[in-house]
């Protein structure tokens, strides 16, 4: 068996060749998970309330309104997304096939305390806004291909995707006046991402295409949010933020092993000749880089209407600038809470999830895709003395554009739905 090494490089075959645009976290969203108890019931319109442990992600002016010292976690007891591609590949009988994708995580995404000191609060805080374990196992059987008579007999792709990103860190609130108070986080960044990615294409001569993708990245930044909160008046709040994550450190490696039987003659790549005349050629490629992520600046501006004791409405408008090829974007949060006793309350909340990704063009290849997503939530708390237990759920659905095989002009419908059940727990102190 013959192995060559070289750097990598974009293979230009002549059948499928998987697009490796969406083998990222979700970088395509800013809203991907909510964090907190009372703030997931609200559909993340918190930032007018922010007067918990909470606060320190949405609002971190919004802490120094907690009534007492206070401490808050919640777990993500299950979480599933489904991204189906719709009519991704033709079979030979003319049927069209769907490609999809299944993303789930079980884990603890926010922990956070907070504790009054003089005219000012001092909180901590945990969160852990983006986690996706993507992955697929499917086999496709008689599907066309682009070489003349010499369909596809079987394709078979496996995905194994794991992408998470944490923040943790202090907080620290001050309150100016009655009605006035500012704040701020200053949150540690770390991103652990790993991708698998395999495929095998068996063709009806004999002919084969074997492609494995592996990449890890690490990355490690801060992120500080500035927050303000004011009460113009009675029964009415508004809250402000700015927030930025900042790179200072990025590890980002990844390798390739490509075997196609397929090619008549050599690739020409660059000055790289690909040579496959001796089908147990095997061509590794592999690279390595620092090469820093960029995000954008955030504002959040929030109202939040207090009603009486028992009953408020809230709402969020979320502003991200473009940078680089990444739009700007303006999301939305509405939300509201209700007692029924003092031991028992509901909270409903719908909110938007944007692309941050243009409208696909017709005639363009390898776009990047572009879904906007609708999320609604509902939870249900029982206080007893100074704790309290929260149940609650989140589902949302999108609809778009994408472009999953590489090269390749042709635009596939697709559809997410996403799935959450948490359970949280909140103790004042």
């Amino acid at each position: 068996m013959t192995i060559y090494k070289n750097k990598i490089h974009t293979l230009a075959i002549a059948v499928f060749f998987i697009f490796l645009s969406d083998a990222d976290a979700d970088e395509y969203h800013y809203v991907n998970m909510l964090a907190g108890n009372r703030a997931i019931g609200l559909g993340g319109a918190y930032t007018a309330i922010s007067d918990d442990p909470a606060g320190c992600y949405y609002n971190p002016a919004g802490i120094t309104f907690a009534p007492n010292n206070g401490l808050s976690g919640s777990v993500n007891a299950f979480y599933q997304s489904l991204k189906v591609y719709k009519s991704a590949m033709l079979q030979q009988d003319g049927h069209l096939l769907d490609w999809e994708q299944e993303s789930f995580s079980i884990l603890p995404n926010f922990f956070g305390v907070v504790r009054k000191l003089g005219n000012g609060t001092l909180g901590f805080s945990y969160v852990v806004p983006d986690a996706i374990q993507r992955r697929q196992k499917q086999t496709f059987s008689n599907i066309e291909s682009n070489l003349r008579d010499n369909d596809i007999e079987t394709f078979t792709i496996n995905i194994n995707d794991s992408d998470r990103t944490y923040l943790f860190g202090p907080s620290y609130a001050y309150r100016i006046s009655s009605s006035l108070s500012v704040g701020g986080s200053l949150y540690a960044y770390y991103r652990d991402k790993e991708l698998i990615r395999n495929q095998i294409l068996l063709f009806e001569q004999g002919q084969h295409y074997l492609f494995n993708y592996y990449e890890t990245s690490t990355d490690w930044g801060f992120r500080p949010i500035l927050g303000i909160m004011w009460e113009p008046v009675e029964k009415l709040a508004v809250g402000f933020t700015l927030s930025k994550i900042y790179i200072t450190s990025s590890d980002n490696e990844a390798q390739r092993i490509t075997r196609d039987t397929t090619l008549n003659n050599p690739d020409v790549v660059g000055s790289v000749s690909y040579d496959y005349s001796n089908t147990d050629t095997i061509y590794f490629g592999n690279s390595s880089d620092s090469i820093k992520g960029d995000f954008p600046l955030t504002l959040s501006l929030g109202l939040a209407y207090f009603v009486s004791p028992r009953l408020l409405f809230s709402g969020d408008l979320v502003y991200s600038e473009e940078i680089g090829s990444k739009g700007e974007v303006l999301n939305f949060a509405v939300g509201t809470e209700y007692f029924f006793t003092e031991q028992y309350a509901v909270r409903f909340g719908f909110y938007s999830d944007y692309a941050n990704t243009p409208n696909l063009r017709s005639n363009y290849v390898n776009q990047t895709e572009n879904i906007d997503i609708y999320s609604a939530s509902l939870s249900f708390t029982m206080y007893q003395s100074s704790a309290g237990i929260t149940l609650g759920c989140l589902y949302g659905f999108g609809k778009g554009d994408a472009q999953i095989i590489a090269n390749n002009a042709a635009i596939q419908d697709v559809e997410i739905s996403n799935l959450a059940v948490y359970l949280s727990a909140s103790y004042n102190y």
